[in-house]
């Protein structure tokens, strides 16, 4: 074959080239290298027979082709390592010995992010790397101080420690760190100490700073005086005590920023009025949240903001007219929880972008502009505590991408939104304590529902039967309404309810359980299940089913026309906190295992039509006589009325079914008196009919009579 032909289009003698370089010049990693790496992955807790350890160490004899591991292209030395998220799931915390890398001394990038480590051995080993320009130890749990060599490495360009516990006086490594430094990222962490910006004045490179939630900072950027050297495109400084010592004012050293994109300035109690200028400095992201803020929003200038948080803080008076012409870039817009009043600008349905709003607890009034819901990109929309009015949604409403919907404690009417059928990813409805009418009886089988929640509205017809299929339902609201029928039986296929998988809310959530209200946010958002059926007019009995749920938490049925007993499965609910039966038509006994749920601490049947003694444990000792009342034939502690013997008798007694079935025959007053006369008049006339037929029976029986009373007298 001559060495000029071709295969597969290519000259071979580009392809022999090409063959002989890589012969020549990819020998695989070092030994040393190969055998760090190999102890770096073991001290992970992955052995040589683990998944994990034969995925990264596929290749074994060349670790430059390992996962997450990048060589030289000329020397095949090691000079990055990316390990994002490899313990992430692990339950063991990884406490790494740092000296590992010192062995890689071509390093330029160490990338640990999201690995579970909770502790660093000999963490000044990696000061040896002359070449580190990039360190990434976010989002772990390490409890360390921070060596004072990690600032100064000469070639050191990225330092994030952020969402970690490192602790220690902030001040003195800002004070001593590398002047290449471009990136610096201490977010969420426990530093402390005071530290003036002044100490920053000539990082030339800076390009990225974040020292957010460290609690016990206190970051000062007046005094002294000084001039930046940088140009910061993206500030981090949400609540660390900014400027507590002179006023509490806006940095003024950000207006001689001119390539600001992210700018957080949240929860620092900030004041002063409505910082305009900042709209047109800040070019993409742009957060004063809970702050002290005043003044209304601007009406004449343009931003290329994408996203704008002002939530909690005190701005009042209309959003402006024509809105859409200020943001017309926006994608994000949260202003909750101020004062601002009048209507939604219509202009706010013309935002093409726009995918999430926020504008809960204000004092905004009128419609819902058509605009918002109609072939709209939304995936959350909280207009809830105002009082706005009309309908909730448009009837044509099109939200195909929706994920939260809170349109709760507002004056809306009509019916509940038909067109929420289209939003197939819903995770949250919440349109309680409004005037809603009508039914609910078109609502879509809505897969990935966690919340929802109807409750305090004018709501009729029988409960959905599509909530049996809504398997990752956590949170059913449907109390305050005027839903009647039974309720579905087949409630227990919920996986949450069963524990089969797990809960998918992120939002706070109200949801009143043990009497009262309460937020739940966080791990007590995703741990809290309840239903709530209370104050409708249900009817028939509670379906055995129920007793599945066995991950319940709250079950509130009050205040309806349930009948039948009470369920002996009931006593599967081994987390069940709060169980409300009150002012119902329920019969017979309470059942001696619910007695015996150890998690129970709101526990209520007043008002029933309940018979025999109370069950005793010590569960039901901490009960009070408010939730056993309303029954007139219930007995025992701690309600006043004392059990007879009968009572005790029949209530502690091990019946088997006939005998049951026995009771319910003459629980009826009818049957049971019939059965009484009856009797009577048999035995009775059983007796004087002989006597009346026969006289020789006569005579006998008075003959008899003589005889005793001889005898006795």
């Amino acid at each position: 074959m001559n060495i000029f032909s071709t295969y597969n289009g290519m000259p071979l003698l580009f392809i022999v080239m090409i063959t002989c370089c890589n012969i020549g010049f990819n020998h695989g990693c070092m030994d040393e290298e190969r055998t760090a790496l190999q102890e770096i992955t073991e001290s992970m807790g992955y052995g040589h027979d683990s998944y994990e350890y034969s995925y990264r160490s596929r290749f074994f004899d060349d670790c430059c082709r390992w996962e997450g591991v990048q060589c030289s292209p000329t020397s095949s030395r090691v000079i990055g390592i990316y390990f994002y998220f490899i313990k992430k799931d692990s339950e063991e915390q990884w406490f790494l010995d740092m000296s590992l890398f010192s062995k890689l001394k071509q390093l330029q990038a160490l990338h640990l992010v999201g690995n579970n480590i909770g502790g660093l051995d000999n963490p000044e080993a990696i000061c040896e790397l002359p070449n580190l320009q990039w360190l990434d130890l976010s989002i772990n749990s390490i409890e360390e101080e921070v060596p004072p060599c990690w600032g100064n490495m000469p070639s050191l360009r990225t330092l994030d420690l952020s969402k970690n516990e490192f602790r220690g006086n902030l001040t003195s490594i800002l004070a001593n760190i590398s002047k290449n430094i471009e990136v610096i990222d201490f977010s969420h962490n426990l530093f402390e100490g005071f530290v003036p910006f002044s100490i920053l004045a000539t990082l030339s490179n800076l390009k990225h700073l974040g020292l957010s939630y460290n609690y016990h900072l206190e970051v000062e950027t007046e005094d002294p005086i000084w001039s930046p050297s940088f140009q910061v495109q993206h500030l981090l400084l949400a609540d660390c005590n900014l400027n507590h010592q002179s006023g509490q004012g806006i940095p003024r050293f950000l207006s001689t920023q001119y390539n600001l994109q992210t700018l957080d300035l949240s929860s620092n109690s900030l004041v002063g009025n409505f910082p305009t200028w900042l709209l047109q400095n800040v070019s993409s992201v742009l957060s004063l949240r809970s702050n002290c803020f005043v003044g209304q929003f601007p009406e004449h200038l343009q931003s290329t903001l994408s996203t704008l948080d002002i939530s909690d803080n005190r701005f009042d008076g209309h959003l402006p007219l024509h809105f859409d012409l200020i943001l017309p870039q926006l994608f994000a817009f949260n202003a909750s929880s101020n004062q601002f009043s009048g209507n939604i600008p219509l202009s706010v349905g013309e935002l093409k972008h726009l995918e999430k709003v926020d504008l809960s607890n204000n004092r905004l009034s009128g419609p819902v502009p058509v605009g918002l819901t109609q072939n709209s990109p939304l995936w959350y929309l909280n207009l809830s505590n105002n009082s706005l009015e009309g309908e909730p949604l448009a009837v044509n409403c099109n939200m195909p991408k929706l994920h939260w919907l809170l349109l709760h404690n507002n004056h809306f009417v009509g019916e509940f939104p038909a067109c929420l059928s289209n939003s197939l990813s819903l995770r949250l409805i919440d349109v309680r304590n409004n005037d809603l009418l009508g039914t609910i009886s078109s609502v879509s089988v809505l897969m990935q529902l966690g919340a929802f929640l109807v409750g305090g509205n004018q709501i009729s017809g029988h409960l959905p039967k599509e909530l049996c299929e809504m398997q990752m339902l956590q949170y059913l609201d449907f109390s305050n309404n005027r839903f009647s029928g039974n309720i579905p039986p087949c409630l227990h296929k919920s996986l949450v309810w069963k524990n089969k998988t797990q809960a998918n809310l992120w939002v706070p959530i109200d949801f009143t359980t043990k009497g009262s209200s309460r937020l739940y946010q966080g791990i007590p958002l995703t741990l809290m299940t309840g239903i709530d059926f209370s104050v409708n007019t249900l009817v028939g009995a509670i379906p055995q089913a129920i007793g599945e749920l066995s991950k319940l938490h709250s079950l509130n049925l009050s205040n309806n026309h349930l009948t039948g007993h009470i369920p002996t499965s009931f006593k599967e609910l081994n987390n069940l906190e709060s169980l409300d039966l009150s002012h119902n038509n329920l019969t017979g006994h309470i059942p001696p295992e619910i007695s015996q749920m150890s998690t129970l601490s709101k526990f209520s049947v007043a008002f029933n039509n309940l018979r025999g003694s109370i069950p005793s444990s010590t569960q039901f000792s901490t009960f009070s006589e408010s939730d056993f009342e309303g029954n007139p034939e219930l007995c025992g502690e701690p309600l006043q009325r004392k059990c007879s013997g009968n009572d005790d008798d029949d209530d502690g007694r091990k019946e088997n079914p006939s005998e049951k079935a026995e009771d319910r025959v003459f629980d009826k007053p009818l049957i049971f008196y019939s059965f009484v006369l009856i009797s009577y008049s048999l035995g009775f006339w059983g007796f004087i009919a002989p006597l009346y037929i026969s006289a020789k029976w006569r005579r006998k029986y008075f003959a008899t009579v003589d005889g005793w009373i001889e005898h006795l007298f």
